[in-house]
This record gives structure tokens, C-alpha cells and sequence, in this order.
């Protein structure tokens, strides 16, 4: 019980960072394609389930760390866009 209570909490944590780091560097550096940004997170899940010894978890920390990856460099993207399509309205408008 402990050890989901544990991982819960570090998979949470995990999770946030990166989050908040692909947002980040997608953010940063918007012509960086983003199988880079999710592969560089996947990387690290990995390394995660390597530094803390279980690798029975490293398919899961891979895959949610791309996901979440994924889901904050689509929010990124998407933000870009709708800047872009306000933009080409406020051209129209004015």
C-alpha cells in the first residue's frame, strides 16, 4: 500500500514537471518539432524507473510522461494559433 501511495505521489509530481517543461520549452522554441519534445520526456521517464529501480513501471513513466508531453505541446501549439488567427482578425477589422 505504501508503494502505490509513494509512486502515486511521485508520478504526480512527475507529471507536473513536465507539464510545465515541455510547455516551456515548446513555449521557447516554437519551431522545435515536437516528437523532439516527447521523446526528450519519454527519455526521462525512463531514466526515472532506472534511478529509483523499478523497472516493472518503465513502460508507464515512458508513455505517461509522452502523453503529458504531448498534451502540453498541443496546448502550446494551440495557443500559437489562436494568436495567429486574432491577429489575421484584428487585420480584417482594422
Amino acid at each position: 500500500m505504501e508503494f502505490l501511495l509513494l509512486f502515486g505521489f511521485h508520478l504526480f509530481i512527475m507529471g507536473s514537471l513536465v507539464m510545465l517543461f515541455s510547455g516551456i520549452i515548446t513555449f521557447l522554441f516554437p519551431r522545435m518539432h515536437f516528437l523532439i519534445t516527447i521523446s526528450l520526456f519519454g527519455a526521462v521517464g525512463f531514466l526515472y524507473a532506472f534511478f529509483f529501480e523499478v523497472m516493472d513501471l518503465a513502460i508507464f513513466a515512458v508513455f505517461f510522461n509522452m502523453i503529458l508531453s504531448l498534451t502540453a505541446v498541443g496546448l502550446v501549439k494551440l495557443g500559437f494559433y489562436f494568436k495567429k488567427v486574432a491577429d489575421r482578425q484584428g487585420e480584417k477589422t482594422a
